[in-house]
């Protein structure tokens, strides 16, 4: 699936940005929620880890928990 057609089936299209670039879980809560039930939630993520985005809900997870996620992904690959 290429960048276009992922970002057109996202669940977040059209909804408020600003709702996914929060301070802390419970602030994203909401935007998680969108997420969850979102058919290309793994594709954003894989774009939000392959350009290093820092900021904001990307593929369910918030920044700390990509983070996490990336650490978990090094420690299994070592």
């Amino acid at each position: 699936m290429d960048e276009t057609t992922w970002a057109d089936q996202a669940r977040c299209r059209g909804l408020d940005p600003e709702q996914f670039f929060v301070r802390g879980v419970a602030q994203a809560r909401p935007a998680l929620r969108v997420c969850e039930r979102c058919v290309v939630k793994d594709e954003c993520l894989r774009y939000a880890l392959d350009n290093d985005i820092d900021f904001g809900v990307w593929g369910g997870l918030t920044e700390r928990q990509r983070r996490a996620f990336q650490r978990r992904q090094f420690a299994a690959a070592s």
